[in-house]
């Protein structure tokens, strides 16, 4: 069994284990919130957390709440994105949004529920929920949907940088909440830290410029959503900048710098850079 597979694994047990023990229940908004969460996807997130744990030597069982954490905090961002205020989509992971599938109101409670149910898990770990809040935040993962709100312009590498910046924001954000969490929980020192947060940085931008490759390249079965969704926003990607080949280039660039960020901590940090290979090589 690969890493991914296992973190996987855990993260499903322990979510399945929490979800059931949760104490109050309001249909049907607690419906929307298992309907979200419990649609599967690539769990990268949680694998994150627990690798940032094995990065700090600590154990799996505290890395937990922050795997549970932040995959809240994710889904409660995908609910508000596909909103029609946002995104205005109608398919995620294969099935009807939360909106599609519960209204708009509920779907907004749901996204809502989980943002705090997040803060029910690691709210009392000090400095790693401060790290999390701050990342799911205005300095983090809301600062950089509010710029993607704007996205509507931009021209050749100028616009790239700022691509970069949005997805830093957007997308990195929570891959460092995720990572660096998970070693922080774990009683990481600051010069590890600051090496996974550069990691995560560069792991979240190649996330999200495959992404923009996929859209083009794929079809709505094949990515679980809907295909050419941000052309149909107006949305500037670094598909409509630089063109597929250029887009392709910029994926192999950014992962040997982030990858390299981690060649001090050797074979400790190899599931990592496996991963970072694996996430950039969706589009070779």
């Amino acid at each position: 069994m690969n890493s991914l597979e296992f973190y996987r694994q855990r993260f499903e047990k322990r979510l399945s284990e929490y979800l059931t023990a949760y104490p109050v229940k309001y249909s049907p908004v607690w419906d929307a919130v298992v309907y979200a969460v419990s649609a599967g996807g690539k769990r990268v997130r949680p694998a994150l957390a627990y690798m940032g744990a094995r990065m700090a030597r600590g154990e799996f069982e505290k890395a937990d709440k922050v795997a549970l954490g932040v995959e809240f905090i994710h889904n409660y961002s995908l609910i508000h994105d596909d909103l029609p205020c946002m995104d205005d989509d109608d398919l995620r992971r294969g099935r009807p949004t939360v909106h599609k599938a519960f209204g708009e109101g509920i779907a907004v409670l749901a996204g809502d529920a989980l943002l705090n149910m997040a803060f029910e898990c690691v709210g009392g770990e000090g400095d790693t929920s401060r790290y999390i809040a701050a990342m799911s935040g205005m300095r983090g993962m809301v600062g950089g949907q509010c710029l993607d709100l704007a996205n509507t312009g931009g021209a050749g590498v100028e616009g790239a940088d700022k691509l970069d910046e949005i997805n830093s924001l957007k997308t990195s954000a929570l891959f460092k909440a995720a990572l660096v969490g998970g070693a922080m929980i774990c009683g990481a020192d600051d010069k590890l830290c600051s090496a996974l947060e550069n990691f995560a940085d560069g792991l979240g931008k190649v996330f999200q410029i495959v992404d923009d490759l996929l859209d083009v390249l794929s079809d709505s079965d094949a990515l679980g959503k809907s295909a050419g969704q941000d052309e149909k926003n107006g949305k500037v990607t670094y598909v409509s900048l630089l063109g597929v080949e250029q887009a392709r280039k910029r994926v192999v660039e950014i992962n040997e710098e982030s990858k390299r960020t981690l060649m001090p901590y050797g074979e400790a940090a190899d599931e990592l850079i496996a991963l970072a290979d694996k996430l950039a090589d969706r589009v070779r």
